[in-house]
């Protein structure tokens, strides 16, 4: 039997996290049926999609009816589209290939249609341009424009800081979506991201929950063991609890802040193309719900 959240005894304290979301990244090998089973099994309500996966589907002759409606029949909800790169005047990284590139260079009209036809409520916006390649004035003016945009089709636009590029840190992150004024604006946290990118814990204890709109857990070695790259090593990530990652503290300040908004655990892994749908769904469940626990919150 695959155990899900909801299978989990009330523990001593009485916050909740408001709400748990599929990252995209573990059902990625699964059908899309079977992307909807997993998160139905976990126990989780929420899936994230990336948008070339779902014009895969409508070229090949899927409506955005039909997912939406076996989502529903799952139980589930598509609500975030995860990643729109290309806001910005540069978006093409420098460290990645074409075959990647091609994958996640949906311009933001289709992306916008793509969320339309869905019904998603939140965008994952990645700064997949080089460090430095422009000033951090002009990120936060292209951040405000397309918060404009979205907000035209009833959309958060969540900035995701990732140390492999143009935004590494939490810090700087911040420092766009608070400068930039947007109403709907506000950050995924993602706990491989901030370790990495060597981010600040002392930051997060002062930003208001309610603008952590997105928090994807996940593990491993505080070190990287030798000759492994970060690159490397963000594609081969594990499952929170398996690492030293100190995702229990991190946890703990979110919830005192809010901030335990569409939880999940966002693993990039080979292991994950050799697992099932009720694998998946089981380690989901179970990762997510002991690191909780480990902070002494309640799921």
């Amino acid at each position: 039997m695959v155990s899900t959240i909801a299978d989990v005894p009330e523990p001593h304290m009485s916050r909740t996290v408001n709400s748990y979301m599929m990252p995209f990244s573990n059902v990625a090998h699964l059908s899309l049926t079977d992307k909807f089973r997993a998160t139905q099994l976990a126990g989780f309500k929420e899936l994230s999609l990336m948008p070339r996966d779902v014009e895969r589907l409508i070229e090949g002759g899927k409506p955005a009816s039909d997912i939406v409606a076996e989502a529903a029949d799952h139980g589930v909800r598509i609500t975030r589209l995860d990643p729109l790169n290309t806001w910005p005047r540069i978006w093409r990284p420098d460290n990645m290939d074409e075959a990647y590139i091609a994958t996640v260079n949906t311009p933001p009209d289709q992306f916008f249609r793509l969320t339309d036809a869905l019904g998603c409520t939140h965008a994952s916006l990645n700064a997949t341009f080089p460090l430095n390649a422009m000033s951090t004035d002009e990120i936060t003016e292209h951040y405000v424009a397309i918060c404009a945009r979205a907000a035209a089709h009833g959309l958060k636009c969540d900035l995701e800081f990732i140390p492999l590029w143009g935004v590494p840190t939490l810090e700087m992150a911040w420092n766009v979506v608070r400068d930039s004024g947007a109403s709907n604006g506000g950050l995924v946290f993602d706990v491989w991201h901030f370790v990495r990118g060597g981010s600040d814990i002392g930051l997060l204890k002062t930003i208001s929950g309610d603008m952590i709109h997105c928090v994807q857990v996940n593990d491993g070695p505080l070190a990287l063991p030798k000759g492994v790259t970060i690159k490397d090593n963000c594609y081969d990530r594990q499952f929170p609890g398996d690492g030293e990652f100190p995702n229990a503290e991190i946890l703990r300040i979110l919830a005192e802040t809010g901030g335990l908004n569409q939880v999940g655990p966002e693993v990039f892994s080979p292991t994950l193309t050799l697992m099932s749908v009720e694998a998946v769904a089981r380690k989901s469940a179970e990762s997510t719900r002991n690191v909780l626990l480990a902070a002494g919150l309640a799921v």
